[in-house]
């Protein structure tokens, strides 16, 4: 599986270049166009924090999906025989490209912060103008975070169900347009209805989630161990299905 995996990264090298150069060049911009004035403005500062927001929103989404589009163009290009010819079995390479986009999700997800990050240091630096100020408002920052009486386990059963969430995303995306290309191979409206069955998919997992919350006796918005357990069943399901479909169907 490791060269399944190293041969999605390579194929994802593109957008983390492009994504990279982007947040480089938005620094860059930052400078050049008068940061100092940025800074000290507070409608400005809260612009660029929005801006800031809005596209790490996009860049991180556009990279959520992007194995999916990956995916449907292996699956339609004639280059996807060097792929599913490979000695490995369909569960190893949906498990390769799906370690392949949460990694490409992990290394996308480290730049926003890191850049995000350097902006709010940017800041602290022009309206001290020492370094030294710099490095106590980092510290101070510090401080008062330990100080605050976080629910690291709320925080940590959140980021578990947002990663569940995205899994149980890239498997209906996975399943869709593995239907799509099998059941539907001859069909001119093939993308079309991959787009169709994810959402039709997406709605049937839904109900079944409400169904489990009413079984339960629950309702609203709460983290429950049973979330947990029913995103990742459900994950598992949506693989298995997907690859034994892919295994049997398939035709590239």
């Amino acid at each position: 599986m490791g060269k399944i995996i190293k041969y999605e990264w390579q194929k994802q090298r593109t957008s983390r270049m492009i994504i990279l150069f982007t947040i480089l060049a938005g620094l860059i911009a930052m400078v050049a166009f008068n940061f100092d004035a940025i800074a000290n403005n507070s409608m400005l500062v809260g612009t660029t924090i929005l801006l800031l927001m809005a596209t790490s929103f996009l860049v991180i989404f556009y990279t959520g999906i992007e194995s999916l589009v990956i995916f449907n163009k292996d699956l339609r290009t004639k280059q996807s025989h060097m792929l599913w010819m490979v000695p490995k079995s369909t569960y190893e390479i949906l498990g390769g490209k799906f370690i392949a986009a949460f990694l490409q999700m992990l290394f996308v997800f480290t730049c926003v912060v890191f850049s995000g990050c350097i902006c709010i240091l940017f800041i602290f630096f022009i309206n001290d103008g020492s370094i030294p100020g710099l490095l106590q408002a980092v510290q101070d920052l510090g401080k008062a975070i330990f100080r605050l009486n976080i629910d690291w386990r709320f925080f940590t059963d959140f980021f578990i169900l947002i990663f569940l969430g995205w899994t149980e995303i890239i498997m209906i995306g996975f399943l869709s347009i593995i239907i799509s290309r099998t059941l539907f191979l001859n069909s001119k409206f093939s993308g079309l209805l991959s787009i169709i069955l994810f959402f039709v998919i997406l709605n049937i997992v839904e109900q079944c989630y409400e169904l489990v919350n009413r079984t339960l006796g629950s309702s609203g918005f709460q983290f429950r161990f049973t979330d947990l357990i029913f995103y990742a069943v459900v994950s598992v399901i949506l693989f298995l299905i997907s690859g034994a479909l892919a295994d049997k169907k398939l035709s590239v």
